[in-house]
């Protein structure tokens, strides 16, 4: 059982103060200046005799900032402005040290109105330099370029603009890492400054897709874009690649979904009606010549699951289930995707990808790339799981 923490301390109305002692099972009490305080932002703890620790600048405590509320119901966040919180939305994981950041200057809050991604990037880059506040002053105080330069960022000044244009949505810690990659490669940025409305979604996409760049392309996914949007988009521009035998003219055509869509199923009809069960015989020949003989199943079948066991098999299968499958020889000869089908409940073609030496699922699909039933899908989520 804790003991209460003595009331030697003068709270004053500029703090706000949280019990942590019934959380960490030892006497403790956080006290977290006000955003209208002389010190906004500014922490220490402190237990029953005296203070532990104590904050400094851009060092968050150890909780996020949306979720700092004292007894009596007053939030921390209450009292900072809106435009503040709202780039603290933006990355979550460093939501404490953004809000930290705005309260050390003027400077710092217009960088983070006017440029919420040039603003996050320089916040993480005096997070993990462990700067002063001075410090980090001194920074705001140069030219844009050169702040892109003290973040190892080149220092020009269409990057600059780049940077201004791209809106935001919320940011995982290591998708910033990303974005710092992005920003320093020539061929992204050439693509990325063809397109007029820019989004945190066009560099995950980039970034994600890596190989073929084309204008245009950048179409194809928008700010409204889901995680399942880029990933189907990547998808498609692979497998459409893939039949056409590595042609880029054809995607370099593409300006939309819809368009993309029409270039891959006609693809696929194509390589599907090669005709009679001869003609597939033959490719599936000339394909164990290439390649060898047929990978060996990584996982064991179970009753309405089997794996395909020859190149004709894979070939047979795209063309019963009308996708491009059979043109995924390739990646299954390199053994970096397999093949399974299922038969019941429901048809499905199923691949799996190994990722970081396990395998894991990669597409479930049924005739003409249709989704599975949650049922059957469940089912195949156990089945790679056993």
């Amino acid at each position: 059982m804790t003991e209460p923490i003595l009331e030697n301390a003068a709270y004053s109305e500029h703090q706000v103060v949280f019990d942590l002692s019934t959380i960490l099972n030892y006497p403790i009490h956080l006290v977290v200046q006000s955003w209208h305080s002389v010190s906004p932002l500014h922490w220490f703890s402190r237990n029953n005799d005296g203070i532990v620790a104590e904050g400094r600048f851009l060092e968050a405590p150890g909780l996020p900032l949306f979720t700092l509320e004292d007894d009596s119901g007053k939030r921390l966040s209450d009292g900072i402005p809106e435009n503040i919180l709202k780039v603290t939305r933006l990355m979550p994981a460093l939501d404490f040290e953004l809000a930290q950041a705005c309260a050390a200057s003027q400077a710092a809050c217009e960088l983070a109105d006017s440029s919420p991604l040039l603003f996050i990037l320089l916040v993480n880059h005096a997070c993990k330099q462990l700067l002063t506040v001075q410090e980090f002053q001194q920074l705001l105080a140069l030219k844009r370029t050169m702040i892109l330069d003290r973040i190892g960022l080149p220092s020009s000044k269409s990057l600059a603009r780049l940077v201004y244009r791209i809106e935001l949505s919320p940011l995982l810690p290591w998708e910033l890492e990303d974005v710092i990659k992005a920003l320093r490669q020539p061929e992204i940025l050439s693509i990325l400054r063809h397109h007029k409305k820019l989004h945190l979604n066009h560099l995950r996409f980039l970034l994600r897709q890596r190989y073929p760049l084309w204008p245009g392309m950048l179409n194809l996914i928008g700010e409204h874009s889901s995680a399942l949007d880029i990933s189907w988009s990547c998808r498609m521009v692979r497998d459409t690649l893939n039949m056409a035998a590595g042609n880029v003219r054809r995607l370099e055509q593409v300006r939309s979904r819809e368009a993309l869509q029409e270039l891959h199923d006609r693809l696929v009809e194509r390589f599907n009606s090669m005709g009679s069960e001869d003609k597939r015989t033959a490719h599936a020949a000339a394909l164990e010549r290439e390649h060898g003989r047929y990978p060996t199943p990584p996982l064991a079948a179970i009753d309405g699951i089997e794996p395909l066991t020859s190149w004709l098999d894979l070939l047979d299968e795209g063309a019963s289930m009308h996708h491009c499958v059979g043109s995924y020889d390739l990646f299954v000869a390199d053994r970096d995707l397999f093949i399974y089908r299922m038969v019941t409940p429901e048809r499905l073609t199923i691949s799996l990808e190994q990722r970081n030496n396990t395998w894991v699922i990669g597409e479930v699909r049924g005739s003409r790339n249709a989704n599975p039933s949650p049922g059957a899908l469940d089912i195949v989520r156990r089945w790679v799981e056993l």
